[in-house]
């Protein structure tokens, strides 16, 4: 297991970085309270609580936001799910606890937590060189790499050296779409870079999705299986995700269930939303339910109460600080108290979480460890979060959890 390393102070937590930045409430899930608890208020009562002097159908309006979609987790439970607004600008389906959204780079802790399942089952290695098992593409040698190897450890905390792809755009609907090793060569009709490790792995922090698509081929080469069908197998089956899938492009039958992409400006994305190839980076399709039973799924396990995908011991080292307090986020932002994990962030309070954004869509996810307390919020729009984060510090105040998304920088 890689230990803890520390190095020069500051961080702004990715949930800052992405700040920066209803129509009507439709169709809402709550769960049942545990027998013999009678909450202080009803689950009607708390969704009131929230959307009092919470304009959110407004904040939605004025921002160009068609749809938004929330789960709320409060003791290790999903406690209710709610869908606002719309599906795409100008339509009429409404957002539902089970509309999809892309999830952007929140599918990097989802891809290590699949990743971390293999080291559980003695697949893969955290501290191994990751060319050990890797076949159809090997990072190029260097200086960097003589002396130091990239380990799968590294690149899930992203320290592994790797300098680029902090943001993959995509492909339109109907384009060519690169294979994993085109992307990774830098080879057409891949419009990246080619992937090079750019300083000594272990050496430093860099957010890099770049590293994260080097584990995904790492996964494929040492499995023998695509991508998709291995995080079914390791993850998604495990823990019931019905409406969660690394397919790219989205098959027919999601499709039709997932919301359209908008930009900043408010127009649509031509033909719905963008092909993401770059699947453990930033192409997964979910719901903010199925990403709450992640959350929850982290969170007992690192606790010695579950073990349906990781062990306690992996399970706690996810969601134990590996880089702290010198980790920049992918503005290159220094100072927050954040530290890094295996792909998610960390914090205070056995904090973690992480923010994602593709072309079309931004989302964000907050939980806490200790008191099985969490958040999950999607939405269809580039500038989302700037009505998500309002309804992240609104759930806060109601539940009583002492904390506020960071402002922006």
């Amino acid at each position: 297991m890689t230990t803890p390393r520390s190095v020069t102070p500051g961080f702004v937590s990715l949930l800052a970085a992405l700040a920066i930045l209803s129509a009507n409430p439709t169709t809402v899930w709550a769960a049942a309270p545990p027998a013999g608890s009678a909450p202080a208020r009803s689950t009607a009562e708390q969704i009131a609580a929230v959307e009092r002097d919470l304009d959110l159908p407004g904040l939605m309006r004025s921002r160009g936001i068609p749809g938004l979609s929330v789960a709320v987790i409060d003791d290790f439970k999903i406690v209710w799910a709610k869908g606002y607004g719309v599906t795409e600008k100008g339509g009429s389906t409404p957002v539902t606890p089970r509309t999809l959204f892309l999830a952007g780079s929140i599918s990097k802790p989802v891809a290590a937590l699949g990743a971390l399942a293999l080291v559980d089952r003695g697949v893969l290695s955290l501290d191994a060189d990751v060319n050990d098992h890797l076949t159809s593409w090997k990072p190029p040698a260097n200086a960097f790499t003589r002396d130091r190897k990239v380990t799968l450890g590294l690149i899930l905390d992203h320290t592994a050296g790797f300098t680029g792809g902090d943001f993959f755009p995509g492909y339109a609907v109907g384009k060519p779409v690169p294979t994993l090793p085109q992307i990774l060569r830098g080879e057409g009709p891949a419009t990246n870079p080619a992937v090079t490790v750019g300083f000594a792995p272990g050496s430093q922090w860099r957010y890099s999705g770049d590293g994260y698509l080097v584990a995904q081929q790492l996964m494929i080469d040492a499995t023998g299986k695509p991508f998709p069908t291995l995080m079914r197998e390791l993850v998604f089956d495990p823990l019931g995700l019905r409406d969660t899938t690394f397919e790219q492009p989205l098959g027919l039958e999601r499709a039709a269930a997932a919301a359209a992409g908008v930009f900043a400006s408010g127009a649509a994305v031509p033909d719905r939303w963008h092909v993401q190839p770059e699947m453990a980076a930033g192409g997964l399709w979910t719901t903010p339910s199925d990403l709450a039973r992640v959350a929850i799924e982290v969170a007992r396990a690192s606790a010695g109460k579950s073990s349906r995908v990781l062990s306690r011991a992996t399970a706690a080292a996810m969601i134990a600080p590996h880089w702290e307090k010198g980790v920049a986020n992918i503005l290159g932002t220094p100072q927050s108290p954040d530290a890094m994990g295996y792909g998610f962030f960390v914090g205070d309070r056995h904090r973690f979480g992480h923010v994602g954004g593709n072309v079309g869509y931004q989302a964000t996810l907050v939980m806490f460890a200790d008191s099985g307390r969490g958040v999950v919020v999607m939405t269809n729009s580039d500038i989302g979060l700037s009505a998500g984060n309002a309804l992240v510090n609104r759930i806060a105040q109601v539940y009583g959890w002492n904390y506020a998304v960071p402002p922006p920088p």
